[in-house]
């Protein structure tokens, strides 16, 4: 496993752990995931300035970079065996923060993607979008 990133900032991978679909993701390469939240600048009559704001709504994000054979293991418990028909599932990742806090985030997300990159190179992997519906930050065990 080589990154994680959440919401920008970038922690080492030595001790991230990452469960989903009831097992240890062994073959992780990368994970992504934030939330963005609409803000707005709120003008009045007479005036070319704001003089307030607002916020709208949250939408989370996020994406996961697998191995191919981590992949085809998880087509086999699909329907059909394509990914994007597997119900919302939760993705648990723990990892130690800079300050040595164990830190554990839930994602609960559905694949939005599917595919293949094969390349020449050794390891093949695939970056796979994810239909995010809620993060929990920072979640006890």
């Amino acid at each position: 496993m080589s990154t994680i990133r959440k919401d920008g900032k970038t922690y080492d991978s030595g001790d991230v752990h990452i469960t989903m679909l009831g097992a240890e993701a062994m073959e992780v390469d990368d994970i992504s995931y934030s939330t963005k939240q609409d803000h707005q600048l709120n003008f009045y009559l007479g005036s070319n300035t704001a003089k307030t704001w607002s916020r709208g709504k949250k939408t989370p994000e996020g994406s996961i970079t697998i191995s191919l054979n981590e992949a085809s293991q998880m087509e086999l418990i699909a329907p059909g065996g394509d990914l994007t028909d597997i119900k919302p599932f939760d993705i648990n990742v723990s990892y130690v923060n800079e300050f040595n806090i164990i830190i554990n985030d839930t994602i609960t997300a559905k694949f939005a993607s599917q595919g293949r990159e094969v390349t020449g190179e050794m390891g093949l992997k695939f970056k796979y979008d994810l239909f995010v519906l809620n993060i929990a930050y920072n979640n006890a065990h």
